[in-house]
Protein backbone atom coordinates (compact mmCIF):
# COMPACT_ATOMS: atom_id res chain seq x y z
CA UNK A 1 0.00 0.00 0.00
CA UNK A 2 1.54 3.36 -0.72
CA UNK A 3 1.07 6.59 1.20
CA UNK A 4 -1.39 7.86 -1.69
CA UNK A 5 -3.67 4.85 -1.56
CA UNK A 6 -3.56 5.57 2.20
CA UNK A 7 -4.34 9.09 2.41
CA UNK A 8 -7.14 8.29 0.08
CA UNK A 9 -8.42 5.50 2.39
CA UNK A 10 -8.07 7.78 5.35
CA UNK A 11 -10.71 10.35 3.99
CA UNK A 12 -13.43 6.97 4.53
CA UNK A 13 -13.04 7.14 8.05
CA UNK A 14 -10.45 4.61 9.06
CA UNK A 15 -8.22 6.86 10.71
CA UNK A 16 -9.80 5.88 14.03
CA UNK A 17 -7.92 2.10 13.94
CA UNK A 18 -4.94 3.63 13.03
CA UNK A 19 -4.66 6.32 15.59
CA UNK A 20 -5.35 3.22 17.93
CA UNK A 21 -2.78 1.42 16.87
CA UNK A 22 -0.06 4.01 17.59
CA UNK A 23 -2.02 4.92 20.79
CA UNK A 24 -2.14 1.09 22.38
CA UNK A 25 0.86 -0.30 20.59
CA UNK A 26 3.41 2.44 20.17
CA UNK A 27 4.31 0.31 16.64
CA UNK A 28 6.57 1.59 13.42
CA UNK A 29 4.18 2.94 10.76
CA UNK A 30 5.19 -0.45 8.39
CA UNK A 31 2.91 -2.05 11.50
CA UNK A 32 0.55 0.39 11.52
CA UNK A 33 0.18 -0.17 7.47
CA UNK A 34 -0.45 -3.93 8.12
CA UNK A 35 -3.38 -3.22 10.70
CA UNK A 36 -5.22 -0.39 8.49
CA UNK A 37 -5.28 -3.03 5.25
CA UNK A 38 -7.01 -5.52 7.08
CA UNK A 39 -9.07 -2.45 8.78
CA UNK A 40 -10.04 -1.47 5.63
CA UNK A 41 -11.92 -4.32 4.64
CA UNK A 42 -14.79 -3.86 7.45
CA UNK A 43 -17.61 -1.87 7.11
CA UNK A 44 -16.06 1.90 7.86
CA UNK A 45 -18.79 2.84 10.77
CA UNK A 46 -18.41 -0.87 12.28
CA UNK A 47 -14.59 -0.63 12.49
CA UNK A 48 -15.18 3.38 14.01
CA UNK A 49 -17.49 2.41 16.38
CA UNK A 50 -15.32 -0.71 17.39
CA UNK A 51 -12.13 1.25 17.42
CA UNK A 52 -13.55 4.13 19.54
CA UNK A 53 -14.85 1.66 22.48
CA UNK A 54 -11.69 -0.10 21.96
CA UNK A 55 -9.55 2.87 22.87
CA UNK A 56 -11.97 3.67 25.62
CA UNK A 57 -11.74 0.09 27.34
CA UNK A 58 -8.28 -0.10 26.75
CA UNK A 59 -7.81 2.92 28.83
CA UNK A 60 -9.23 1.41 31.48
CA UNK A 61 -7.56 -1.67 30.88
CA UNK A 62 -4.37 0.09 31.90
CA UNK A 63 -5.70 1.93 34.60
CA UNK A 64 -6.03 -0.88 36.16
CA UNK A 65 -3.94 -2.35 39.24
CA UNK A 66 -3.57 -4.92 41.81
CA UNK A 67 -7.21 -6.33 41.10
CA UNK A 68 -8.21 -9.21 39.01
CA UNK A 69 -11.35 -10.94 37.82
CA UNK A 70 -12.99 -10.35 34.10
CA UNK A 71 -15.32 -7.60 33.40
CA UNK A 72 -16.93 -6.04 30.33
CA UNK A 73 -18.02 -3.03 28.61
CA UNK A 74 -21.17 -2.77 26.36
CA UNK A 75 -21.04 -0.09 23.46
CA UNK A 76 -17.98 1.35 25.00
CA UNK A 77 -19.04 2.39 28.03
CA UNK A 78 -17.56 1.45 31.87
CA UNK A 79 -16.20 -1.85 32.60
CA UNK A 80 -18.27 -3.60 35.15
CA UNK A 81 -18.57 -7.37 36.16
CA UNK A 82 -21.20 -8.16 34.39
CA UNK A 83 -21.41 -11.61 32.12
CA UNK A 84 -24.93 -12.10 31.55
CA UNK A 85 -26.58 -9.85 28.09
CA UNK A 86 -29.97 -9.60 26.09
CA UNK A 87 -29.43 -8.67 22.54
CA UNK A 88 -32.34 -8.40 20.13
CA UNK A 89 -32.32 -9.61 16.41
CA UNK A 90 -30.43 -7.23 14.47
CA UNK A 91 -29.49 -4.73 17.08
CA UNK A 92 -25.84 -3.79 16.71
CA UNK A 93 -23.22 -4.21 19.88
CA UNK A 94 -19.89 -4.48 20.98
CA UNK A 95 -19.21 -6.15 23.89
CA UNK A 96 -15.55 -5.80 25.26
CA UNK A 97 -13.84 -8.22 28.27
CA UNK A 98 -11.03 -7.19 30.32
CA UNK A 99 -9.38 -9.44 32.76
CA UNK A 100 -8.86 -6.61 35.11
CA UNK A 101 -5.19 -5.83 36.03
CA UNK A 102 -3.92 -8.27 33.74
CA UNK A 103 -1.99 -7.92 30.32
CA UNK A 104 -3.02 -10.39 28.56
CA UNK A 105 -1.45 -11.64 25.29
CA UNK A 106 -4.19 -13.94 23.60
CA UNK A 107 -7.49 -15.70 24.89
CA UNK A 108 -8.63 -19.10 24.20
CA UNK A 109 -12.43 -19.88 23.41
CA UNK A 110 -13.72 -23.20 24.49
CA UNK A 111 -14.83 -25.05 21.12
CA UNK A 112 -17.87 -26.12 22.73
CA UNK A 113 -19.14 -22.70 23.31
CA UNK A 114 -22.16 -21.52 20.93
CA UNK A 115 -20.84 -18.81 18.76
CA UNK A 116 -23.63 -16.00 18.38
CA UNK A 117 -24.57 -15.97 14.81
CA UNK A 118 -23.97 -12.33 13.30
CA UNK A 119 -20.93 -11.40 15.87
CA UNK A 120 -17.64 -11.01 15.03
CA UNK A 121 -14.28 -11.71 16.93
CA UNK A 122 -12.29 -7.82 16.77
CA UNK A 123 -8.56 -7.81 17.76
CA UNK A 124 -6.55 -4.69 19.14
CA UNK A 125 -3.05 -6.38 18.25
CA UNK A 126 -0.60 -5.25 15.85
CA UNK A 127 -1.23 -6.86 12.98
CA UNK A 128 -4.97 -8.07 14.01
CA UNK A 129 -5.03 -11.18 14.83
CA UNK A 130 -8.06 -13.24 13.62
CA UNK A 131 -9.91 -16.46 15.59
CA UNK A 132 -8.45 -19.33 14.75
CA UNK A 133 -8.61 -23.23 15.10
CA UNK A 134 -9.83 -25.12 16.70
CA UNK A 135 -6.98 -26.68 18.19
CA UNK A 136 -6.31 -29.69 20.46
CA UNK A 137 -5.40 -29.81 23.89
CA UNK A 138 -4.96 -33.49 26.12
CA UNK A 139 -6.98 -33.30 29.39
CA UNK A 140 -7.79 -29.67 29.51
CA UNK A 141 -9.43 -27.55 32.35
CA UNK A 142 -12.77 -29.01 33.16
CA UNK A 143 -12.86 -31.23 29.96
CA UNK A 144 -11.76 -28.94 27.72
CA UNK A 145 -10.03 -30.16 25.04
CA UNK A 146 -10.68 -27.84 21.65
CA UNK A 147 -10.40 -24.80 21.65
CA UNK A 148 -9.76 -21.59 19.20
CA UNK A 149 -7.49 -18.77 19.99
CA UNK A 150 -7.56 -14.95 18.87
CA UNK A 151 -4.40 -12.43 20.02
CA UNK A 152 -5.54 -9.74 21.68
CA UNK A 153 -5.64 -7.31 24.79
CA UNK A 154 -9.81 -7.17 24.93
CA UNK A 155 -11.43 -10.09 23.53
CA UNK A 156 -13.75 -7.88 21.47
CA UNK A 157 -17.54 -9.22 19.59
CA UNK A 158 -18.79 -6.77 17.61
CA UNK A 159 -22.10 -7.09 14.99
CA UNK A 160 -25.52 -7.83 15.53
CA UNK A 161 -27.47 -10.92 15.87
CA UNK A 162 -29.18 -12.56 13.21
CA UNK A 163 -30.69 -15.50 14.74
CA UNK A 164 -33.26 -16.10 18.11
CA UNK A 165 -31.55 -18.32 20.93
CA UNK A 166 -31.54 -18.52 24.49
CA UNK A 167 -28.74 -18.45 26.98
CA UNK A 168 -27.18 -21.92 28.14
CA UNK A 169 -28.78 -23.58 31.24
CA UNK A 170 -25.88 -25.57 33.48
CA UNK A 171 -26.39 -29.19 33.03
CA UNK A 172 -26.02 -31.61 35.95
CA UNK A 173 -22.41 -32.37 34.46
CA UNK A 174 -21.14 -29.05 35.16
CA UNK A 175 -21.49 -28.29 31.73
CA UNK A 176 -23.34 -25.50 29.92
CA UNK A 177 -26.02 -26.61 27.10
CA UNK A 178 -23.63 -24.84 24.35
CA UNK A 179 -26.35 -22.19 23.87
CA UNK A 180 -24.89 -18.78 23.52
CA UNK A 181 -22.37 -19.47 26.19
CA UNK A 182 -18.36 -18.35 25.35
CA UNK A 183 -15.80 -20.48 27.49
CA UNK A 184 -12.95 -18.03 27.65
CA UNK A 185 -9.71 -18.08 29.44
CA UNK A 186 -6.96 -15.23 29.10
CA UNK A 187 -3.25 -15.77 28.61
CA UNK A 188 -0.06 -13.78 29.13
CA UNK A 189 2.90 -13.60 26.65
CA UNK A 190 4.51 -16.29 28.47
CA UNK A 191 1.75 -18.53 27.77
CA UNK A 192 0.52 -18.48 31.49
CA UNK A 193 -2.76 -18.61 31.85
CA UNK A 194 -4.26 -15.63 34.04
CA UNK A 195 -7.67 -16.81 36.04
CA UNK A 196 -9.76 -19.70 34.97
CA UNK A 197 -12.25 -20.40 32.77
CA UNK A 198 -15.17 -17.73 32.08
CA UNK A 199 -18.50 -18.06 30.53
CA UNK A 200 -20.27 -15.37 28.74
CA UNK A 201 -24.02 -16.00 28.10
CA UNK A 202 -25.67 -13.91 25.24
CA UNK A 203 -29.26 -14.42 24.83
CA UNK A 204 -31.02 -13.24 21.62
CA UNK A 205 -34.87 -13.22 22.74
CA UNK A 206 -37.29 -14.99 19.84
CA UNK A 207 -39.69 -12.69 18.41
CA UNK A 208 -43.36 -13.06 18.31
CA UNK A 209 -44.50 -15.12 15.51
CA UNK A 210 -46.86 -13.77 12.87
CA UNK A 211 -49.62 -15.25 11.08
CA UNK A 212 -49.23 -14.27 6.97
CA UNK A 213 -52.05 -16.54 5.52
CA UNK A 214 -54.65 -17.76 7.87
CA UNK A 215 -56.43 -21.51 6.28
CA UNK A 216 -58.96 -21.05 3.58
CA UNK A 217 -62.32 -22.19 3.84
CA UNK A 218 -63.18 -25.05 1.87
CA UNK A 219 -66.26 -27.64 0.39
CA UNK A 220 -66.05 -30.90 0.84
CA UNK A 221 -68.43 -34.18 0.13
CA UNK A 222 -70.02 -36.16 2.82
CA UNK A 223 -66.89 -38.08 3.65
CA UNK A 224 -64.36 -36.68 1.49
CA UNK A 225 -60.88 -35.41 3.12
CA UNK A 226 -60.31 -31.92 4.25
CA UNK A 227 -57.27 -30.35 5.06
CA UNK A 228 -55.68 -27.15 6.44
CA UNK A 229 -52.87 -24.82 5.67
CA UNK A 230 -51.47 -21.75 7.09
CA UNK A 231 -48.35 -19.90 7.12
CA UNK A 232 -46.31 -18.32 9.53
CA UNK A 233 -43.31 -16.01 10.44
CA UNK A 234 -40.89 -16.63 12.36
CA UNK A 235 -39.77 -19.24 15.28
CA UNK A 236 -42.43 -21.32 15.55
CA UNK A 237 -42.47 -24.01 18.87
CA UNK A 238 -45.83 -24.61 19.30
CA UNK A 239 -49.24 -25.28 17.03
CA UNK A 240 -52.49 -25.67 18.26
CA UNK A 241 -55.82 -25.85 16.13
CA UNK A 242 -58.95 -24.69 17.35
CA UNK A 243 -62.77 -25.51 16.10
CA UNK A 244 -65.67 -22.86 16.11
CA UNK A 245 -62.91 -21.17 18.95
CA UNK A 246 -62.69 -24.56 20.86
CA UNK A 247 -59.30 -26.01 21.15
CA UNK A 248 -59.01 -29.32 19.18
CA UNK A 249 -56.68 -32.12 21.42
CA UNK A 250 -53.84 -33.22 19.93
CA UNK A 251 -54.21 -31.22 16.56
CA UNK A 252 -50.83 -29.51 16.87
CA UNK A 253 -49.03 -30.93 13.30
CA UNK A 254 -48.30 -28.14 10.20
CA UNK A 255 -51.68 -29.25 8.82
CA UNK A 256 -55.19 -30.18 10.17
CA UNK A 257 -56.44 -33.08 8.27
CA UNK A 258 -60.20 -34.36 9.19
CA UNK A 259 -59.23 -38.07 6.66
CA UNK A 260 -63.78 -38.26 6.66
CA UNK A 261 -65.91 -35.37 6.82
CA UNK A 262 -69.30 -35.28 8.67
CA UNK A 263 -71.67 -32.96 9.11
CA UNK A 264 -70.50 -32.39 12.52
CA UNK A 265 -67.16 -31.37 11.13
CA UNK A 266 -68.57 -28.23 9.93
CA UNK A 267 -67.66 -25.36 11.52
CA UNK A 268 -64.78 -22.31 11.67
CA UNK A 269 -61.32 -23.89 11.56
CA UNK A 270 -57.80 -21.88 13.00
CA UNK A 271 -54.44 -21.99 14.34
CA UNK A 272 -52.88 -20.29 16.90
CA UNK A 273 -49.22 -20.58 16.93
CA UNK A 274 -46.27 -19.49 19.83
CA UNK A 275 -43.32 -19.12 20.87
CA UNK A 276 -41.31 -18.27 24.42
CA UNK A 277 -42.21 -14.62 23.34
CA UNK A 278 -45.94 -15.07 22.99
CA UNK A 279 -48.30 -16.36 20.33
CA UNK A 280 -50.32 -15.40 17.26
CA UNK A 281 -53.74 -16.34 16.56
CA UNK A 282 -55.12 -16.84 12.52
CA UNK A 283 -58.32 -15.70 11.02
CA UNK A 284 -61.21 -18.68 10.37
CA UNK A 285 -61.72 -21.20 7.45
CA UNK A 286 -65.05 -22.64 6.93
CA UNK A 287 -65.36 -25.97 6.02
CA UNK A 288 -68.84 -26.69 4.40
CA UNK A 289 -69.94 -29.90 3.50
CA UNK A 290 -71.43 -29.80 -0.19
CA UNK A 291 -72.54 -33.07 -1.68
CA UNK A 292 -72.57 -31.55 -5.04
CA UNK A 293 -69.15 -30.30 -5.42
CA UNK A 294 -67.07 -31.54 -7.52
CA UNK A 295 -62.88 -30.69 -8.79
CA UNK A 296 -61.01 -31.61 -11.76
CA UNK A 297 -56.91 -32.28 -11.52
CA UNK A 298 -54.33 -32.26 -13.74
CA UNK A 299 -51.96 -35.02 -13.52
CA UNK A 300 -47.97 -34.23 -13.00
CA UNK A 301 -45.23 -36.88 -13.35
CA UNK A 302 -41.85 -35.57 -14.31
CA UNK A 303 -38.28 -37.27 -14.29
CA UNK A 304 -34.83 -34.84 -14.33
CA UNK A 305 -31.93 -34.31 -13.02
CA UNK A 306 -31.91 -32.33 -9.63
CA UNK A 307 -29.10 -30.13 -9.21
CA UNK A 308 -27.55 -27.46 -6.37
CA UNK A 309 -29.05 -24.45 -5.03
CA UNK A 310 -31.57 -23.15 -7.72
CA UNK A 311 -31.05 -26.07 -10.15
CA UNK A 312 -33.91 -28.10 -8.51
CA UNK A 313 -37.02 -29.94 -9.93
CA UNK A 314 -39.83 -28.19 -10.47
CA UNK A 315 -43.80 -29.71 -11.49
CA UNK A 316 -47.25 -27.58 -11.32
CA UNK A 317 -50.73 -28.52 -11.22
CA UNK A 318 -54.14 -27.07 -11.08
CA UNK A 319 -57.18 -28.04 -9.28
CA UNK A 320 -60.44 -26.50 -10.82
CA UNK A 321 -63.96 -26.68 -9.40
CA UNK A 322 -65.92 -25.92 -6.35
CA UNK A 323 -64.69 -29.01 -4.62
CA UNK A 324 -61.09 -30.18 -2.89
CA UNK A 325 -59.34 -33.45 -4.52
CA UNK A 326 -56.99 -35.45 -2.63
CA UNK A 327 -53.36 -36.58 -4.36
CA UNK A 328 -50.99 -38.76 -3.28
CA UNK A 329 -47.42 -36.87 -4.34
CA UNK A 330 -44.47 -39.14 -4.54
CA UNK A 331 -40.43 -37.36 -4.48
CA UNK A 332 -38.61 -40.62 -5.30
CA UNK A 333 -34.70 -40.87 -5.63
CA UNK A 334 -33.32 -44.34 -3.70
CA UNK A 335 -36.53 -46.06 -4.98
CA UNK A 336 -34.97 -44.91 -8.53
CA UNK A 337 -32.05 -46.71 -7.51
CA UNK A 338 -33.81 -50.17 -6.61
CA UNK A 339 -35.63 -49.86 -9.89
CA UNK A 340 -32.13 -49.52 -11.92
CA UNK A 341 -31.68 -45.99 -12.16
CA UNK A 342 -28.04 -44.82 -12.22
CA UNK A 343 -26.93 -42.01 -10.65
CA UNK A 344 -30.54 -41.06 -8.36
CA UNK A 345 -30.74 -38.60 -5.78
CA UNK A 346 -29.61 -40.32 -2.42
CA UNK A 347 -32.25 -37.91 -0.19
CA UNK A 348 -34.71 -36.12 -1.72
CA UNK A 349 -37.21 -33.65 -0.02
CA UNK A 350 -40.43 -32.43 -1.36
CA UNK A 351 -42.28 -29.22 -0.81
CA UNK A 352 -45.30 -28.04 -2.04
CA UNK A 353 -45.99 -24.69 -2.43
CA UNK A 354 -49.31 -22.69 -3.38
CA UNK A 355 -49.56 -19.91 -5.79
CA UNK A 356 -51.57 -16.44 -4.86
CA UNK A 357 -53.30 -14.19 -6.79
CA UNK A 358 -55.22 -12.38 -4.28
CA UNK A 359 -51.99 -10.84 -3.28
CA UNK A 360 -49.51 -7.96 -5.18
CA UNK A 361 -46.97 -9.10 -5.95
CA UNK A 362 -48.56 -12.59 -6.59
CA UNK A 363 -46.69 -15.01 -4.72
CA UNK A 364 -46.13 -18.60 -3.66
CA UNK A 365 -47.03 -19.71 0.12
CA UNK A 366 -45.09 -23.00 1.24
CA UNK A 367 -48.05 -25.38 2.42
CA UNK A 368 -45.93 -28.44 3.31
CA UNK A 369 -42.65 -30.57 3.39
CA UNK A 370 -41.48 -33.58 3.90
CA UNK A 371 -38.19 -35.67 3.92
CA UNK A 372 -38.59 -38.86 4.56
CA UNK A 373 -41.46 -40.53 3.63
CA UNK A 374 -42.29 -42.34 6.92
CA UNK A 375 -41.78 -39.16 9.08
CA UNK A 376 -44.84 -37.41 8.28
CA UNK A 377 -47.49 -36.22 11.20
CA UNK A 378 -49.96 -38.23 9.38
CA UNK A 379 -47.53 -41.43 8.29
CA UNK A 380 -50.02 -44.32 9.33
CA UNK A 381 -52.81 -42.39 6.51
CA UNK A 382 -49.73 -41.71 4.07
CA UNK A 383 -48.80 -45.48 4.26
CA UNK A 384 -52.47 -46.68 3.53
CA UNK A 385 -52.86 -44.60 0.70
CA UNK A 386 -49.62 -45.86 -0.74
CA UNK A 387 -50.73 -49.39 -0.50
CA UNK A 388 -54.23 -48.31 -1.80
CA UNK A 389 -52.47 -47.05 -5.06
CA UNK A 390 -50.13 -49.75 -4.92
CA UNK A 391 -46.84 -47.26 -4.92
CA UNK A 392 -45.46 -48.74 -1.82
CA UNK A 393 -42.17 -47.49 -0.73
CA UNK A 394 -39.45 -49.33 1.39
CA UNK A 395 -39.33 -48.91 4.77
CA UNK A 396 -36.72 -46.97 6.16
CA UNK A 397 -35.87 -45.12 2.39
CA UNK A 398 -35.62 -41.80 2.36
CA UNK A 399 -37.98 -40.88 -0.85
CA UNK A 400 -40.27 -38.46 -0.12
CA UNK A 401 -44.33 -38.69 -0.27
CA UNK A 402 -47.31 -36.22 0.58
CA UNK A 403 -51.22 -36.55 0.98
CA UNK A 404 -52.68 -33.72 0.10
CA UNK A 405 -56.22 -32.46 0.15
CA UNK A 406 -55.98 -29.23 -2.49
CA UNK A 407 -58.61 -26.24 -2.60
CA UNK A 408 -59.00 -25.43 -6.72
CA UNK A 409 -55.75 -23.50 -7.38
CA UNK A 410 -52.60 -23.57 -8.96
CA UNK A 411 -49.48 -25.53 -7.01
CA UNK A 412 -46.07 -26.24 -7.70
CA UNK A 413 -43.87 -29.13 -6.18
CA UNK A 414 -40.39 -28.83 -5.66
CA UNK A 415 -38.07 -31.82 -5.56
CA UNK A 416 -34.23 -31.11 -4.12
CA UNK A 417 -31.57 -32.82 -2.28
CA UNK A 418 -30.91 -32.63 1.11
CA UNK A 419 -27.93 -30.65 1.63
CA UNK A 420 -27.28 -29.54 -1.92
CA UNK A 421 -26.61 -33.29 -2.93
CA UNK A 422 -27.61 -34.17 -6.74
CA UNK A 423 -29.39 -36.93 -8.38
CA UNK A 424 -32.08 -37.93 -10.60
CA UNK A 425 -35.13 -37.38 -9.39
CA UNK A 426 -38.94 -38.40 -9.55
CA UNK A 427 -42.10 -36.06 -9.09
CA UNK A 428 -45.50 -38.48 -9.04
CA UNK A 429 -48.93 -37.53 -8.06
CA UNK A 430 -51.91 -39.72 -8.15
CA UNK A 431 -55.71 -38.48 -7.62
CA UNK A 432 -57.04 -40.47 -4.48
CA UNK A 433 -60.23 -38.93 -4.45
Amino acid sequence: MNFLNLKVQLAKGQFAILLLGFILQRSPAVQILSLFEKAFRLPTAQVVKSATWLATGMGLFHATAGATGLQSSVDGAGFTNRASFTIDVGEDVTISLNLEGVQVNHWEVDANSDFIDGFEFVSDAIPPGVLEGPFQRAGGPGGVNEYYRINSQLLTLSGAPTTPSRIATLEPDGFFSNQNVLGIKAYDASGESEGGWYEIAVEVPLTVPQILRSPDSTRVPTGGRAQFFFEAEGVVESVQWFKDGVEMPGETSQTLVIPEVSLADEGDYSVEVANSSGSAASGTGTLTIDDTATAELVNLATRGFVGAGADIMIGGLTVLGGSTKTVLVRGLGPQLTSDGVPGALADPELKVFQTLFDEVPIRSQLLVTNDNWEEGPNAAELAAALTGQKKLLATGSKDAALLLTLNQGVYTFQLLGVGDTEGVGLIELFVVD
